[in-house]
């Protein structure tokens, strides 16, 4: 058997688990191995609480993973139960072809999502010194500091920019801060904090 790879299918906003889920009964298991939605949580404020939700990360991008993207590709051309795929990318000769996610790209979702892509990325719990200066920070955000674009304390988030898919994407990280522990529930920052 062939190594299996990563590769990323883009669908319509707002239409990413429909096409999942149709992908998951419309195409056989044997033309891959998982497709995923990779998920982020954010804190929310809602009446002056903090709640933890569940967002897609890549909004209109599926991942997956499969050792014959050729004829996944060919597969998934003649679908008809599948919700329209934007167009794929093509070889040199102009055929058309899954495109595939490139080492670093897949590093980064690994690290803030899992092996597989399957947890959601989780909130970072961030230590503040004098002038709001962030002294520490603990999670996802951790290994990109130095890439932070904007800081929202109120809001909790951190818009760090990262070289990912062969630009420079920015990305929206969840964080928490020390006296957010008695706001969310213990479990939930313990399990949702790398």
């Amino acid at each position: 058997m062939s190594k299996e790879d990563w590769y990323v299918l883009q669908t319509f906003n707002d239409q990413e688990y429909e096409a999942a889920s149709l992908m998951d009964i419309a195409v056989s298991k044997s033309f891959y191995s998982l497709c995923c939605v990779p998920k982020k949580l954010k804190v929310f404020r809602i009446g002056g609480e903090l709640r933890l939700v569940e967002e897609i990360m890549f909004p209109g991008y599926l991942f997956v993973r499969t050792s014959c993207p050729k004829e996944l590709c060919e597969e998934l051309r003649k679908s008809r139960e599948l919700p329209g795929f934007l167009p794929f990318g093509r070889d040199e000769k102009g055929e058309e072809i899954l495109i595939p996610v490139n080492r670093k790209d897949l590093d980064f979702l690994q690290h803030v999502c899992g092996e597989r892509l399957q947890f959601p990325m989780g909130i970072t719990k961030i230590i503040l010194g004098e002038n709001r200066q962030i002294l520490k920070a603990h999670g996802a955000l951790e290994q990109y500091m130095d890439r932070i674009v904007r800081l929202n304390l109120h809001k909790r988030f951190a818009v760090a920019k990262i070289p990912l898919f062969h630009r420079s994407q920015t990305v929206l990280f969840g964080i928490c801060l020390e006296q957010d522990r008695c706001v969310l529930a213990r479990s939930e920052v313990g399990k949702y904090t790398a």
